[in-house]
């Protein structure tokens, strides 16, 4: 499930956009963000700005996700490369 407070879809090839508050909510996890970007023209899909993804014992925050929406291969990164990505496990 996934709810922003504004979003754009391309019907000719389907791209989509979300942009504040984008919710994330699949069983067990949940990623928020300011921006979702569909590509499926690129075979991409990018939550950035502010990301954070939690489950149950677990909690991540970085400023983007992008992962390949037919090999799911994900890569998890800040904007500027003297930040880290930080996890937190929870008990």
């Amino acid at each position: 499930k996934i709810t922003s407070d504004f979003g754009k879809y391309n019907s000719k090839n389907y791209d989509t956009i979300f942009s504040k508050n984008v919710i994330v909510v699949y069983p067990g996890h949940s990623i928020t963000g300011d921006y979702l970007d569909f590509s499926f023209v690129n075979n991409l899909g990018t939550i950035s700005t502010d990301v954070i993804y939690t489950e149950k014992k677990t909690s991540l925050f970085a400023d983007k996700i992008e992962m390949n929406l037919t090999t799911k291969d994900t890569k998890i990164f800040m904007n500027n490369s003297n930040k880290k990505v930080i996890v937190e496990g929870n008990k």
